[in-house]
């Protein structure tokens, strides 16, 4: 089958989950004999908005296209002058099906594009963004907004334009169910998108694969002091703050903590270690490749997942508990399938810095207890067994 596989970053200038699934499956679906092509932005300060970039990752053509920063949600939403860049494109390449990961800054009118075409279409819900101008349900104060189905009338107490987001609402569920399929991560996001317009016949959960240890994968053996280990960056929407919050709560020194920076893999340092002067020893460290997995979390004895959103899946939570690493995470969401309270993890509340440092302050009094609790889950798919369903998804949605 010939695949357009659509994603607003891709390699090498990749950045956030949504990537690592699109560029990772893409790869395997290539192996698995399917001929595939990637259409991504790119912000190349040497291409117009919307010209054409052609090279290769991966040993996969791809076709890139030049493109601004949004400086609104709605540019962020609406690309209309990219919609002709796309029909140029399927008219090349004539896919028998594409499919959309994250296309924020791309605009939707690439998928209607795509469907006016006739051409089978298929759209991963990665996060919130299609219902949801802020992307994350999380409300400017920093707080998730509580809603387990996105509502109009709630999002209306939010956004700038009530008016507008609603429109905005309604245009997405119309495109997402003109599809041939709607893929989410997780049964949660499935439910999630479910009672935010989606029609259910359409819903499918492809779960995302996860980069497995090496076979000969062991953690080796750490009796100092705890390492913790932080990778949500400086956003308020992964716990930055819950974090520094708990760290000046807590008074003792005998912790080291890893603070990953991923956007030094763009360039670009987000984290200064003049911000995370506390007494323990702290370290900024730069977002980890795919190689480097295993020593990374070799390195950690516990994750710091603080999350202010309830997320739709959680790559970073799986990488940790497929190593054996004890996770600390907020409650609720995509995350829970792989956590259980106790045996791998220690659940707390959102927004709850008290409850973090009190969990990280027990891990440290005991630490042996909890390095020889957590034990790796190992049913978690990989990235193969990903693609192999979706090659099956693309089957069915294709007619083939």
């Amino acid at each position: 089958m010939r695949l357009l596989i659509v994603n607003v970053h891709f390699d090498p200038e990749s950045f956030g989950g949504a990537t690592i699934v699109a560029e990772e499956t893409a790869s395997h679906l290539a192996a698995d004999g399917h001929e595939v092509f990637v259409m991504t932005g790119i912000t190349e300060p040497r291409l117009a908005h919307g010209e054409f970039h052609r090279y290769e990752a991966r040993s996969l053509p791809v076709v890139a296209l030049g493109r601004s920063a949004p400086h609104s949600p709605d540019q962020d939403y609406h690309q209309p002058d990219l919609a002709d860049r796309m029909r140029d494109v399927l008219t090349r390449i004539r896919p028998d099906l594409v499919h959309f990961h994250a296309i924020q800054g791309l605009g939707v009118e690439m998928v209607e594009a795509t469907q006016q075409a006739g051409i089978p279409t298929v759209v991963t819900l990665h996060d919130a963004w299609w219902f949801c101008e802020r992307q994350f349900m999380v409300r400017a104060s920093g707080r998730w907004c509580g809603q387990t189905a996105i509502d109009a009338r709630v999002c209306a107490t939010c956004v700038r334009d009530a008016v507008a987001h609603e429109q905005r609402q309604q245009r997405s569920a119309h495109i997402l169910n003109q599809c041939a399929k709607v893929l989410t991560p997780s049964d949660y996001w499935a439910s999630v998108m479910a009672g935010s317009g989606v029609r259910e016949d359409l819903l499918q959960v492809n779960r995302n694969g996860v980069h497995h240890p090496a076979p000969e994968f062991r953690r080796t053996a750490h009796e100092g002091a705890v390492r913790f280990g932080y990778v949500g960056g400086d956003t308020p929407i992964k716990g930055v703050r819950q974090v520094r919050d708990a760290l000046a709560q807590l008074r003792r020194s005998d912790y080291e903590l890893s603070v990953v920076d991923a956007f030094l893999n763009l360039g670009i340092q987000t984290l200064h270690a003049r911000d995370w002067q506390y007494p323990g020893l702290v370290r900024i460290v730069p977002g980890y490749t795919h190689d480097r997995l295993d020593h990374f979390f070799d390195s950690i004895d516990v994750l710091l997942f603080p999350s202010q959103w309830r997320e739709s899946y959680g790559l970073t939570v799986r990488e940790a508990v497929l190593r054996g690493v004890w996770v600390i995470a907020t409650d609720g969401g995509g995350i829970m399938d792989d956590l259980t309270d106790g045996v791998n993890a220690t659940i707390i509340g959102m927004d709850d810095a008290a409850a973090l440092r009190e969990a990280m302050s027990a891990i440290m009094d005991r630490p042996g207890d909890f390095r020889n609790r957590a034990r790796p889950v190992r049913t978690i798919p990989t990235f193969a067994d990903q693609a192999a369903e979706l090659s099956r998804i693309y089957a069915s949605a294709a007619g083939t």
